[in-house]
């Protein structure tokens, strides 16, 4: 994917739907060493801010996975991407101040050999 808009410091892109569920795919086949297979992806937004994606993968030779409902497995299975466990006060907003000075302290007792227990 090339990019003729860059500056020497940034990369700018600007992807559809087609190419972030190209990306998503490749990601996901790569990282559960698929080699060959048969995938169907697809959006899910139902307008509450929880844009998610679901994806279906099988054998190359798989042709039912094109016939799987991928609105209906989406009810049927919980979230299982890498960031699926990671509790809600986990996320941090780096453009927070109050998060900001929060991590610098606990950086601090790191630093001093400090235990950090929550």
């Amino acid at each position: 994917m090339k990019n003729k808009k860059n500056d020497k410091k940034h990369h700018y892109f600007k992807l559809n739907a087609d190419d972030i569920l190209e990306i998503v795919c490749h990601h996901l086949a790569d990282q559960e060493e698929l080699g060959t297979y048969n995938s169907k992806l697809t959006f899910i937004d139902e307008g509450n801010d929880e844009l998610r994606i679901v994806a279906a993968f099988g054998e190359l030779e798989d042709e039912s996975i094109t016939e799987l409902d991928l609105f209906k497995l989406d009810k049927e299975i919980d979230y299982n991407g890498d960031h699926a466990n990671i509790p809600e006060g986990c996320n941090l907003d780096p453009t927070n101040p109050e998060t900001r000075e929060k991590v610098k302290r606990l950086l601090d007792k790191i630093k001093n050999g400090e235990k950090i227990i929550h």
